[in-house]
């Protein structure tokens, strides 16, 4: 698998999310072609009635992780860098056929799918496609401050698709996106997210 790497969404987590590497999983792309480019395999087109709106993508492994990192000790950071993923086009509404159909064996009590990146905030960033994750009810809820205030922050006056994503084909996960798909609730504001993540990305001397 040779994929490349999209500089600007690296540069992006890496600067403005403070996020090493080894976290840098990808949330949403802008089209079928960035997700093939930058982040898997298309090995199966999941959705039936509508082609090329639900995708179940094989990824590359990633070798280049810190051990030292508290996140990577928890069971729910599997989810993060999982080899096979269900990517759905923001306008799909049938998501959760499509999850079951590529994994019919998960349990899928008490979840629902989340949308690794809020739709909304998908469509004002110009992102077609968006990964889902299963999460519980409480946790999904819990990212409506965090999700709002993404909103209202891209759908500025002035602001364009291009110019809200820094011009990337992909994004990679901020903080409370990985909290999110670890099945993590989020709390009642910003600075509370920050403050409960910050912990489980700060190196830890072994």
């Amino acid at each position: 698998m040779n994929l490349k790497i999209d500089r600007i969404a690296r540069d992006v987590a890496l600067r403005r999310y403070v996020l090493p590497e080894c976290l840098h999983v990808p949330v949403a792309a802008v089209n079928e072609e960035a997700i093939t480019t930058y982040i898997g395999n298309i090995v199966q087109v999941l959705s039936k009635r509508t082609p090329n709106k639900a995708f179940l993508v094989s990824t590359k492994e990633r070798q280049c992780r810190d051990d030292r990192l508290p996140i990577w000790e928890m069971k729910e950071a599997a989810v993060l860098h999982r080899e096979m993923q269900v990517w759905v086009h923001v306008a799909y509404t049938r998501y959760r056929n499509a999850y079951q159909r590529a994994f019919p064996t998960e349990d899928m009590a008490g979840k629902v799918l989340s949308h690794a990146m809020n739709r909304r905030i998908a469509v004002l960033k110009g992102f077609q496609y968006v990964r889902i994750t299963p999460v519980s009810a409480g946790a999904n809820v819990s990212s409506a401050f965090s999700e709002n205030w993404g909103v209202a922050l891209h759908g500025a006056p002035g602001q364009t698709p291009e110019k809200a994503r820094h011009g990337s084909s992909i994004q990679y996960a901020d903080l409370a996106d990985l909290m999110l798909m670890m099945d993590l609730k989020l709390g009642g504001g910003v600075m509370e997210v920050v403050n409960k993540g910050q912990a489980l990305v700060e190196p830890v001397p072994r």
